[in-house]
């Protein structure tokens, strides 16, 4: 007589601590987006170490006459434009950064002192201030050598001045190698000691080398050009074979992309119920496949647990429990100078944090189990699989580069952060480059399309249609990575990979194609940072 009151109790029970756990997640999901908004987008970044290469390979253009293949790579890679031209546009770009950067450092001042700074960790917030003015230093230094370079003298101390005013009593590298640029370009010159190692130390490529000339120049020490001029000559051979492996990416996979996706337009109009699109060929495997959405014995509430306590469980390990281990261990503290283990700190509290996966997906659908035919389906054979990933993979890129280039217009270079980018621009390292391409290319391909391909987009199906289905679990796949600039480019892609799933039946497919992406990111990034 008891049991139906007690079930009953339980089941009250389990509803209020989902409601309260989905309220929770929810909020940390908001406060999150609204945390990465403070953030410059990553891909603006990139785009600086990109203008970075440009200019060190603009230098070929002095020997093009005598290098017939340096003048192929220039029209390829750098075009038609004139040096001057590109000074320009560069300038403009790290203006532009730069701008954007005094203000979010207002906006962190503001917040500091506004009654809502007592939501933030004090620490954390004097942390986040300080990387923001070095960032503002360093790209300071680098836009009054192309203010020089456009001839805006003035306007480069000035530039140069505000580095100081800056940074105050508590002067970094890049405050000094201000002063130092500062001294040199003022009249009458002004010689710092050390000023050699100084710039050695803060500058690279380009700007180091226009520093330098002007240095030696000023220092009377003219029989170092020649040496210099050497080493800029290795450093544009190295600087353009990086541009043709960052720009083979997108530029091949785009144009494959794009023949992908005239052959189906073409397959479309000529040979249209062979389309992967066409759902109305009531052939047996159509029929399954329409038919999938009635084969999902649980209802919506199952999937909203089963995404709620993973959630939770992410959240638990990511933001407690993981950081007060390392933080008790003593390996919080020496992160910061090891990359191998920043990258560590990557691979374990993923692999962590998703694992949890696995048995909440077990004990949510024990009472369904055996499941029907087809759920998390994992084969090797029959091969088809392979194509779906391939064919997505370049399917996805020229979708994915519009929508980034939507979202950045939209953004307005706000609202990405990626831990990951210092690792890989930075570091020299081979190990924690693998450690990191570990996490990207296997556990995260695995884990990720398990839970959204695999149980999200055919549970939604017992709730919406197939496209349906397809497009939020691709928007819930975007906003699991928790920045917004990620949103519209990875629901993108999202959507791609579910589609693959959907026609291919096959886990495999579309972890495939998540590998492949990861992977083109990651040594695309390699190639762009390395020194």
């Amino acid at each position: 007589m008891d049991s139906k009151p007690l079930n009953d109790n339980s089941l009250n029970a389990k509803s209020l601590l989902l409601s309260i756990l989905s309220l929770l997640s929810i909020l940390f999901i908001l406060f999150t987006l609204q945390a990465s908004w403070n953030n410059p987008q990553e891909q603006t970044k990139l785009d600086l170490l990109q203008t970075d290469l440009i200019l060190q390979a603009t230098q070929i253009q002095e020997q093009a006459k005598d290098s017939p293949k340096d003048d192929i790579f220039q029209q390829v890679l750098i075009g038609d434009s004139k040096p001057q031209d590109l000074y320009v546009q560069a300038l403009s770009s790290y203006q532009e950064v730069l701008k954007g950067s005094k203000s979010n450092l207002v906006n962190l001042e503001r917040l500091s002192l506004s009654p809502d700074s007592a939501d933030y960790e004090p620490q954390a917030l004097s942390k986040q201030k300080q990387k923001k003015q070095t960032s503002i230093s360093e790209i300071s230094i680098r836009t009054g050598l192309l203010q020089i370079q456009t001839g805006d003298t003035q306007g480069a101390i000035a530039t140069w001045k505000s580095v100081a005013e800056l940074e105050g009593q508590s002067m970094t590298s890049y405050g000094l190698t201000a002063q130092i640029l500062k001294g040199l370009w003022s009249e009458p010159t002004m010689l710092f000691p050390n000023a050699e190692t100084q710039i050695r130390r803060t500058l690279d490529g380009w700007y180091r080398k226009t520093a330098l000339t002007k240095l030696y120049q000023s220092q009377q020490r003219n029989e170092k050009l020649p040496e210099l001029e050497q080493q800029a000559q290795i450093e544009v051979n190295t600087a353009i074979s990086r541009l043709i492996i960052i720009n083979s990416i997108p530029l091949i996979g785009g144009s494959v992309g794009i023949l992908v996706w005239v052959g189906l337009l073409i397959q479309w109009i000529f040979f249209r119920k062979y389309s992967p699109f066409y759902r109305k060929v009531q052939s047996e495997t159509d029929q399954n496949l329409n038919q999938a959405n009635l084969q999902v014995p649980w209802g919506i509430e199952i999937t909203w647990e089963v995404m709620v306590l993973w959630f939770t469980a992410f959240c638990l390990m990511t933001q407690l429990v993981l950081p007060l281990l390392f933080e008790f261990l003593g390996i919080q503290s020496r992160a910061s100078e090891d990359y191998t283990i920043q990258a560590l700190l990557v691979l374990i509290p993923y692999t962590l944090s998703v694992i949890p996966m696995l048995p909440i997906l077990q004990g949510s659908l024990a009472a369904y189990r055996p499941l029907p035919e087809g759920w998390f389906r994992i084969k090797v054979t029959p091969p088809q699989w392979l194509a779906w990933g391939i064919g997505g993979y370049f399917a996805a890129v020229p979708l994915f580069l519009v929508s980034s280039v939507i979202s950045q217009k939209f953004l307005q270079g706000q609202g990405g952060g990626n831990p990951l980018l210092p690792i890989l621009t930075d570091s020299q390292n081979k190990l924690p480059k693998f450690l990191l391409w570990t996490t990207l290319a296997i556990a995260a391909p695995f884990f990720e399309e398990y839970l959204f391909r695999g149980f999200l987009l055919p549970s939604l199906t017992k709730l919406l249609p197939v496209w349906g289905a397809i497009a939020l679990s691709g928007f819930f796949f975007a906003v699991a990575h928790l920045n917004i600039a990620d949103i519209i480019p990875l629901t993108t892609l999202g959507i791609v990979m579910g589609f693959v799933y959907w026609k291919s039946k096959n886990l495999l497919s579309s972890m495939l194609l998540h590998c492949l992406w990861n992977s083109g990111s990651f040594f695309a990034l390699i190639a762009l940072g390395g020194k």
